[in-house]
């Protein structure tokens, strides 16, 4: 750390946290990161109006990242939900741009969520044809084959569904991307004297979806998809087309693998499928014609 020798400040102390360390200095609190350097990103982001986000100490050209310190309060798991909902869609809002169509980008994109679907529905069908041929299943395979029928259900929607956005889209003549931060984890979300973003390393410009699809999918348990799209909107109003491809993105299903550890097995399909009827009754409901939100 003789980078630090350039700075005006005094480190007194310095703790390790996983792959960052915690300086103590004469002037506060600084993380410092080796090896990472999200500086354009920041750059980006200010330049956007979009200052949730800790302070960057270190310049362009360095091969470290030198950052504001934030004491993290306690809230609810609610609350911080909610509070990284709000801030995704400022996010979104505040760096979004609409970029031409390509064509052929679009029908790579469509051919595969097909290819995806494809081998998935094939990967299901072998797997039901297995199970059906064991004299006596075990727990997890008898949960399992209990419940493909969802699976198919969804498999079959995502077919159908992504054709139809891909119809629709090919009229069209831009899409709408923005900034992603593409790893929105609850503890990436710190909650100073104002919600701060961290963690930008995976950062890119991107369909805003992606970043919906993240939070929902680790956080189902805690929170319906109306609550999400309705604070979501607040700030960054998904169109509809947004709203279909944001559905099919939600419906593929995960590759169940069925292990020897029968207790661990069953406890994640549980899980699992807990979310799988959640996304079948949100599906159910934009057949009806029902609003989402």
């Amino acid at each position: 750390m003789n980078e630090l020798k350039d700075y005006d400040f005094k480190v007194n102390s310095l703790k390790y946290r996983g792959n960052i360390i915690i300086l103590e200095t004469d002037q506060g609190k600084m993380i410092y990161k080796k090896n990472q350097n999200n500086y354009d990103i920041y750059d980006y982001l200010k330049s956007r109006n979009f200052f949730f986000i800790p302070n960057i100490f270190n310049s362009k050209n360095t091969s470290y990242e030198l950052l504001e310190y934030i004491e993290d309060k306690e809230v609810f798991r609610e609350q911080r939900l909610n509070d990284l909902i709000h801030i995704s869609s400022l996010l979104h809002h505040k760096t979004a741009f609409y970029k031409e169509i390509d064509l052929n980008d679009l029908k790579m994109m469509y051919e595969n969520i097909q290819k995806e679907a494809d081998y998935l529905m094939n990967y299901y069908s072998d797997l039901n044809s297995y199970i059906d041929s064991i004299v006596f299943m075990s727990p997890m395979e008898y949960l399992l084959v209990s419940n493909l029928d969802m699976f198919y259900y969804l498999l079959n929607f995502i077919k159908v569904e992504s054709t139809n956005w891909y119809n629709k889209l090919k009229e069209k003549k831009s899409l709408r991307y923005s900034m992603i931060h593409n790893n929105l984890k609850l503890e990436h979300l710190i909650e100073g004297d104002k919600p701060y973003l961290i963690s930008w390393k995976q950062a890119k410009l991107d369909m805003p979806i992606f970043d919906l699809k993240k939070i929902f999918q680790d956080n189902y348990q805690y929170i319906d998809f109306e609550s999400l799209l309705r604070e979501y909107n607040k700030e960054f109003k998904l169109d509809s087309l947004e709203l279909d491809f944001l559905l099919i993105q939600l419906s593929i299903p995960q590759r169940i693998q069925i292990t020897n550890d029968t207790y661990q097995d069953c406890n994640k399909l549980s899980n699992y499928l807990i979310y799988l009827k959640k996304i079948v009754l949100l599906i159910q409901k934009s057949k009806e014609k029902q609003p989402i939100i």
